[in-house]
C-alpha cells in the first residue's frame, strides 16, 4: 500500500486544479521549443558522428524522423503560447507531453544505444553523453510536469546504466554508476522545485481567489453606497458625484454638452402612508421608480434624494423641450397605482436648473433646481418650474429676508394685528392674531414671505414664541368670552422645543387655555402626521382647541381627519370667491358645512366681503366667519373701540 501511494504520489499529475493546469502550460509553452531545439542540434550531432560508420536507417532517416517530430511538437507548442485552449484541451495537451516524453525519451535512448556497437571508444563516449545531457535536458524544461523525471529515469537511465554496466570496458560501469547518481539527484532536486512551483501556484491562486472575493465585497460595498436600496435608483451620493463629473467632463474638455438638474417631489405620498401603511408606501415609490426612467430620454440619470424625492440629470434641450419631458414624467406618475390594498392616486411637481446658465457648480445647481421646486409647489403644485432670474430674484430677497431676521429682536421688529372671527349676527366670538412686520431696510415684508423663509432658515420658532407671549398679553385684556387664535407652521407643532415653550408661556401668562385656538394648515400637518397629531393631542389634554386652517388646499381626506384632534375647520376663501355665481362652489360649501355637523366640528368661513355670501353661509349651516365683510385686522389699540361699537350695535338691534 505505501508503495502503490508513493507511485500515485510520484507519477500523478496534480491537473485536477484548472489554475493550476493553465500554469503547467504556460510553463511548458514556454520551455518545450527550447527543449526540442536542444535535442534536435544533439541527435544531428550524433547522427553526423555515425554517418558512414552505421547503417543508414540508423545514421540518416531514423534520426531525420525524430527531427521531424520534434520539430511538429516544437511549433504546435510555440503556437499555444498565442492561442490559449480551453482547459480540457490543456489537460490532453499536457498528457500528450508526458506520453511523448516518455515515448520520445526511451525510442532516443534505444536508437543511442543502437549505434553505440558501430563507434569507437571516442564515439562511444559521445553517446553516452548524448543520452545523459538530452535526458537531464528533458527533464529541466518538463519540470513542472513532475511524473516525467521519475518516468525518463525508469524508463531510460536505468537500461542506459545497465547497458554499460555489461560492457567490457571497466570505464562504462563506472560511469553508468556516476550517471545513475547525478541524474538521480537531479531528480530529486527537481522533485523539490516542482514542490516549490506547485506551491507557488496554489498560493497564486489563493491570492487570486482571495482577490476576488474582495473586489466582490468592494462591489457589493459600492453598490450599497451608491443605490439606493428600495427601489433600486442611483441614491443620493451616486446623483451628487455624477453630477460633479458631468460639470468636470464640461471644464475639462470643453466639448461636453450642457445638462440640466431636476428634483421631482410626490404630492400626496404621506397620506397613502398614512391610509395604507409604510408597506404599500414602499411599493409605491418602487412602482414610482419603475414608471420614471420608463417615461424619460434613456440617457437620463434617475435617482432617489430619500423619502418621497427624486433627482433628474436631463440631456441638454431647450426650457420649452425640458418642460415637455418632465411633464410627460409627470404624467406617468398621474396615473393610478393599484394595490391588493387599494387604488392610490398621487402628483408630482418638478423644480429644473440648467448648467451652465442656472449655475457652475454642483451645489448651486442642486439648490436652484430645489427653489425652482419649491416655487413650484408654493404656486402651482403639479407643474413643472425651470429655474429664472425672477427666480434668482427670489432667492436674493429671500436671503435678504433671511439676513434681516437673524439680526432682529422679535419683540421690537414685529407687532400683532388682530381679524375678529364672528357669528352670523356679526358678534365677535374671537380674534386672530395675525403677524406684521416692517423693517426699516426691507421696508413691509409681507408674512406669507418672512414665514417661508424663516421656516427654511429653521428660525420660526425665534419668532413664534415672542408673538404668542404677546398675543397673550392682549388676549388678557378681552373680554372673558373671546378666544385667541394663533397660528402654528409645520416647523412649530414638530418642534419639540417650541411646543414646550408654548405651554410653558400659558402657565405664564396664567390665560385660561380653554381660550385658546391653535390653527395649523392641512399641509403642516401631513410634513409629520404622527408628530403634528401627537403635538395637537397635547395642546387639546391642556384645554386649548385645535383648527385645521385652509381646509380644502391640501390633502383634504375623511380617512384621516378622523384621526386628528381638531374642533374646528376653516375653509380657505378660495372656495367662495365665486360663490354668487357657481353652483359647484356653492355645493361644496354645503357638502363641507354639512360634513363638520357631522363630525360635530365648527365650521369658520374665511374672506367673507359680501352680504349675498353672508347670507349663503349662514342659511348653509356654517357658525363662524371672518372677512373684510365684518372687519379688517386691526392693532391691539382699536379693539376696545371695535368691541364698543359691536356692543352698541348689539343693543340697539
Amino acid at each position: 500500500m505505501q508503495i502503490s501511494r508513493w507511485v500515485a504520489k510520484v507519477f500523478g499529475d496534480g491537473s485536477d486544479v484548472p489554475e493550476f493546469r493553465r500554469a503547467q502550460y504556460s510553463e511548458l509553452s514556454r520551455q518545450v521549443p527550447l527543449m526540442y531545439a536542444i535535442i534536435i542540434i544533439n541527435m544531428v550531432m550524433l547522427a553526423l558522428t555515425y554517418v558512414g560508420k552505421a547503417p543508414a536507417i540508423l545514421s540518416i532517416w531514423l534520426p531525420a524522423v525524430f527531427v521531424a517530430v520534434c520539430l511538429v511538437r516544437a511549433l504546435r507548442m510555440a503556437y499555444g503560447r498565442h492561442h490559449v485552449p480551453s482547459d480540457e484541451a490543456m489537460g490532453r495537451a499536457l498528457r500528450t507531453v508526458v506520453v511523448l516524453a516518455c515515448v520520445l525519451g526511451f525510442a532516443v535512448s534505444t536508437w543511442s544505444l543502437a549505434l553505440f556497437s558501430y563507434g569507437d571508444v571516442f564515439t562511444q563516449g559521445q553517446n553516452i553523453f548524448f543520452t545523459a545531457i538530452t535526458i537531464i535536458t528533458v527533464m529541466t524544461c518538463l519540470r513542472p510536469l513532475h511524473q516525467v523525471a521519475p518516468a525518463l529515469f525508469i524508463l531510460v537511465i536505468v537500461p542506459t546504466a545497465v547497458f554499460l554496466a555489461l560492457q567490457d570496458n571497466n570505464v562504462f560501469p563506472a560511469v553508468a554508476i556516476n550517471m545513475v547518481l547525478a541524474i538521480g539527484g537531479m531528480i530529486l532536486v527537481m522533485q523539490r522545485s516542482h514542490s516549490d512551483f506547485r506551491d507557488r501556484i496554489y498560493k497564486q491562486i489563493e491570492l487570486d481567489s482571495q482577490r476576488t472575493q474582495l473586489e466582490s465585497l468592494n462591489g457589493a460595498i459600492s453598490l450599497l453606497a451608491n443605490q439606493d436600496s428600495l427601489t433600486g435608483l442611483a441614491n443620493r451620493r451616486s446623483f451628487l458625484n455624477a453630477l460633479d463629473q458631468r460639470i468636470a467632463d464640461f471644464k475639462g474638455d470643453g466639448k461636453t454638452a450642457g445638462f440640466a438638474v431636476g428634483i421631482l417631489d410626490l404630492d400626496g405620498f404621506k397620506p397613502v402612508n398614512d391610509v395604507f401603511g409604510h408597506v404599500v408606501g414602499d411599493r409605491l415609490l418602487q412602482e414610482v421608480a419603475r414608471r420614471l426612467p420608463a417615461s424619460l430620454p434613456p440617457e437620463t440619470l434617475v435617482a432617489r434624494l430619500g423619502g418621497d424625492e427624486f433627482a433628474l440629470i436631463l440631456p441638454p434641450a431647450g426650457v420649452e423641450e425640458l418642460q415637455e419631458i418632465c411633464r410627460r414624467a409627470l404624467a406617468a406618475l398621474a396615473h393610478p397605482f393599484t394595490f391588493p390594498e387599494g387604488s392610490v392616486t398621487i402628483s408630482a411637481t418638478c423644480g429644473i436648473a440648467c448648467f451652465p446658465c442656472a449655475a457652475e457648480t454642483g451645489c448651486e445647481l442642486f439648490e436652484k433646481a430645489d427653489f425652482a421646486l419649491c416655487y413650484s409647489k408654493q404656486h402651482d403644485r403639479g407643474s413643472v418650474t425651470v429655474f429664472s432670474e425672477l427666480h434668482e430674484a427670489g432667492i436674493k430677497k429671500a436671503a435678504a429676508v433671511a439676513q434681516r431676521l437673524r439680526s432682529v429682536v422679535v419683540e421690537q421688529a414685529f407687532h400683532l394685528d388682530y381679524q375678529p372671527i364672528v357669528d352670523r349676527n356679526g358678534m365677535p366670538l374671537g380674534f386672530e392674531a395675525l403677524a406684521r412686520w416692517r423693517d426699516p431696510v426691507l421696508g413691509d415684508v409681507r408674512p406669507d414671505v418672512f414665514i417661508r423663509v424663516a421656516e427654511q432658515a429653521g428660525l420660526i420658532g425665534k419668532i413664534t414664541v415672542p408673538l404668542f407671549r404677546s398675543a397673550l398679553r392682549a388676549a388678557r385684556s378681552w373680554p372673558d368670552d373671546l378666544r385667541l387664535s394663533f397660528n402654528l407652521s409645520a416647523f412649530d407643532v414638530c418642534s419639540e422645543t417650541t411646543m414646550t415653550a408654548i405651554l410653558a408661556e400659558i402657565d405664564a401668562a396664567n390665560f385660561p387655555p380653554q381660550r385658546l385656538m391653535f390653527e395649523i394648515t392641512e399641509s403642516a400637518i401631513m410634513q409629520d402626521f404622527s408628530r403634528a397629531v401627537d403635538a395637537l393631542s397635547l395642546l387639546r389634554s391642556k384645554g386649548a382647541m385645535v383648527a385645521l386652517d385652509d381646509f380644502g388646499t391640501g390633502y383634504s381626506s375623511l380617512s384621516y381627519m378622523r384621526r386628528l384632534p381638531i374642533d374646528r375647520i376653516k375653509v380657505d376663501r378660495s372656495f367662495i370667491l365665486d360663490l354668487e355665481n357657481e353652483a359647484t362652489a356653492r355645493d361644496i360649501v354645503r357638502a363641507i358645512s354639512s360634513m363638520c355637523q357631522s363630525l360635530g366640528l365648527e365650521c369658520i368661513v374665511e374672506g367673507v366681503e359680501t352680504h349675498a355670501q353672508l347670507h349663503f353661509l349662514a342659511t348653509s349651516g356654517c357658525t363662524g366667519y371672518q372677512g373684510y365683510f365684518f372687519s379688517r385686522p386691526m392693532p391691539q389699540a382699536a379693539i376696545a373701540g371695535y368691541l364698543g361699537e359691536q356692543e352698541q350695535l348689539r343693543k340697539t338691534a
